[in-house]
């Protein structure tokens, strides 16, 4: 155990030592920031407005046509009147002509361009607009009923609270689900990453002829052993740094959007009063526009046990194919081509994360529970499940047995190492 500790030792300072292990650890979770904000930004640039002329024969749209930001509609007699004016306004523009038919109700409209066509989302609002304005017609002069009066009866809708009894809180299952699905992806993706590092270090000391020496004086369970740990450790050592820098950045937002935040904490223990109930309370657990939904579900989700979970799983998951992919790096040549192997190798891991949406759907379910206990696939399965609430003795068994599996797997390939590599020096 000792000479183990040595090699593990030995390989987290080679790690640690490497300068790209630490401008990764900053880069990689700031490119994902960079990466996940770049919609947002791009849809709240300034863009011109797209000016639209509209040639309506039939009457029926022209006047409820109102302008918005992103497009600016103007009346024009005829088309001939439009495509003379057509690149008179800065910006895209267009000509929407509605042709007169013989019956009332037109069947088609068509936006002309000249260039470049308009924007999907200039065709979107062009598009619900005339819907709207057609079906406003229908119902003021087919049925004789008031446009707005059938609007706010459409409006109106109501909420199906999905909520616990014993505690009052909701499940906002939906917004549980999206990160279960997202957690599983990318601790997947994260052991399938680090592992394959196991199996460069084991190739380049084979390539560079150090196992002579080590074979000489250390046991392979020792070399075996110390790789896969020392990866492990420094793996999830670059894993608190990337969750910490996340952590920084979620409190940024919060302390940036302070309010909504607050807002959304004060809905979830008025939701849980209102359970039990409270009228006044009631009243205040009804649906706000204000607050955002996807503040109350990261406000109901215990994100530090969630961040805690992801360490352990990812650890354990580390170590167990670590293991096996140090037996599959023990047969192959150095110069093979290793990335196959891995990925072939971690197929239990990744078919878990194909699943992830299944599980998520139904946390209870007999596949669930055959996931997490299953060792291969256990590491994808236990994290997934942790936002819907586990309980404490699934996790214990579950991760008591993904660690005596890779321990297994860790005494398989050191004889494989030994056999494959120290023998064959």
């Amino acid at each position: 155990m000792k000479k183990v500790l040595i090699m593990a030792a030995h390989e987290c300072r080679h790690q640690l030592r490497r300068p790209a292990f630490w401008l990764l650890s900053v880069l990689v979770p700031l490119v994902v920031a960079v990466l996940y904000a770049l919609p947002f930004v791009a849809a709240s640039s300034a863009q011109a407005p797209t000016t639209v002329w509209v040639v309506d024969q039939t009457g029926l749209f022209s006047g409820g046509l109102m302008s918005t930001d992103r497009v600016h509609f103007r009346q024009a007699p005829d088309v001939n009147f439009a495509d003379k004016h057509l690149n008179d306004t800065d910006g895209e523009s267009a000509i929407l002509f509605v042709p007169m038919r013989e019956t009332t109700i037109p069947r088609d409209a068509f936006l002309y361009y000249r260039g470049t066509a308009p924007s999907v989302e200039v065709q979107s609002i062009v598009d619900s607009r005339l819907q709207q304005l057609l079906r406003d017609a229908l119902i003021e002069d087919v049925y004789g009923l008031d446009p707005q009066a059938v609007h706010s009866v459409q409006s109106t809708h109501i909420n199906l609270r999905i909520k616990d009894m014993a505690t009052g809180h909701e499940s906002h299952a939906a917004h549980k689900t999206r990160l279960a699905v997202l957690l599983a992806v990318l601790i997947a993706t994260c052991i399938v990453v680090f592992t394959t590092q196991t199996a460069r270090s084991l190739q380049s000391e084979r390539h560079n002829r150090l196992v002579e020496v080590m074979g000489s004086s250390v046991r392979p369970i020792a070399i075996v052993g110390g790789k896969v740990i020392g990866v492990a450790l420094t793996a999830v050592l670059q894993t608190v740094v990337w969750l910490l820098l996340a952590w920084g950045g979620m409190s940024a937002v919060r302390c940036a959007n302070a309010d909504i935040w607050a807002q959304a904490e004060q809905t979830q223990v008025a939701s849980a009063i209102a359970s039990k109930g409270d009228a006044m309370a009631m009243q205040m657990s009804m649906p706000n526009a204000v607050v955002d939904e996807a503040l109350q579900g990261l406000a109901a989700t215990n994100l530090g046990l969630v961040a805690c979970m992801f360490v352990g799983c990812f650890l354990v998951g580390l170590l167990l194919y670590g293991a096996i992919i140090a037996a599959v790096a023990a047969k192959l040549d150095p110069t093979a081509d290793s990335l196959q192997w891995t990925l072939l190798s971690a197929s239990p891991l990744l078919a878990a994360a194909l699943l992830s949406t299944t599980v998520a759907s139904a946390p209870s379910s007999t596949l669930a529970a055959v996931l997490t206990f299953l060792p291969l696939t256990s590491p994808v399965a236990l994290l997934q499940r942790v936002p819907f609430g586990l309980p404490v003795w699934q996790v214990v068994v579950a991760m008591g047995g993904v660690l005596l599996f890779a321990a297994l797997m860790l005494l398989w390939a050191s004889a494989v190492y030994g056999r494959n590599v120290l023998q064959n020096k």
